[in-house]
C-alpha cells in the first residue's frame, strides 16, 4: 500500500525541522491496528496538486526515509492524535516547494484498519493505492481528501506545532 499528501508551502509557513508526524483517529476502524514494514518518506513537490505517478511528484532527489519499522502499532481513542517520531528529522525549506509526506506499508496485521479524520481540500493534492503488499506500486488513485495531520519540529530555534486541515475541516462526523 501506497500513500501521497502534499502539504502547500503557505500551510507550512517558514522553513522547519520536522521531527515527528500524528493522524487524528477517526471513529471507523479499530482501536489499534498493526502495519508490517511501515516507512515513511518527505520530499519536495514544485506543485499544489499531485499527479497518479508516486514518482513524478518528488522534485529529483528530494525523497528522504525518515521513518522505518517493521512493524508498527497505531492505536487509540476517537479524535486522539496518534503521532510518530521519526527516525531521522527531516529539513524543511519553504523556499524549495511544497512539502510532499509518503506512508507505504505492506499490508495490516490481521486485516484491522485505523482511519484518521479528513478534510476536503477542493483540489488533488492525494494518491494511494490500497492493494496490500504493493508499497512500491508506481501511480495510484487521485484525491482531494486529506487525512487531517499535525507535524512537529522546530522552527528558528522553537518548538512548534503544525496542524493540516484541523481548521479547514468542518466534518467531526
Amino acid at each position: 500500500m501506497r500513500y501521497q499528501v502534499v502539504v502547500l508551502d503557505e500551510e507550512i509557513g517558514s522553513d522547519f525541522d520536522i521531527n515527528s508526524i500524528a493522524w487524528q483517529k477517526h471513529p471507523a476502524g479499530d482501536t489499534s491496528a498493526e502495519f508490517n514494514t511501515l516507512k515513511i518518506y518527505m520530499g519536495l513537490c514544485s506543485e499544489d496538486q499531485l499527479a497518479s505517478i508516486f514518482d513524478d511528484n518528488y522534485i529529483s532527489g528530494t525523497r528522504t526515509l525518515v521513518y522505518e519499522s517493521s512493524s508498527q502499532v497505531m492505536s487509540g481513542g476517537i479524535d486522539e492524535w496518534v503521532s510518530i517520531l521519526l527516525d531521522t528529522d527531516y529539513q524543511y525549506d519553504s523556499s524549495e516547494g511544497n512539502l510532499i509526506i509518503e506512508v507505504t506499508w505492506v499490508s495490516p496485521v490481521d486485516n484491522k484498519s485505523f482511519y484518521s479524520r479528513s478534510w476536503d481540500a477542493g483540489t488533488i493534492r492525494a494518491v494511494g493505492y490500497t492493494q496490500t503488499g504493493a508499497p512500491t506500486q508506481p501511480t495510484g488513485s487521485l484525491s482531494s481528501s486529506l487525512p487531517r495531520l499535525t507535524i512537529t519540529g522546530s522552527a528558528g530555534g522553537a518548538l512548534e506545532s503544525l496542524t493540516f486541515g484541523a481548521v479547514k475541516s468542518m466534518d467531526w462526523r
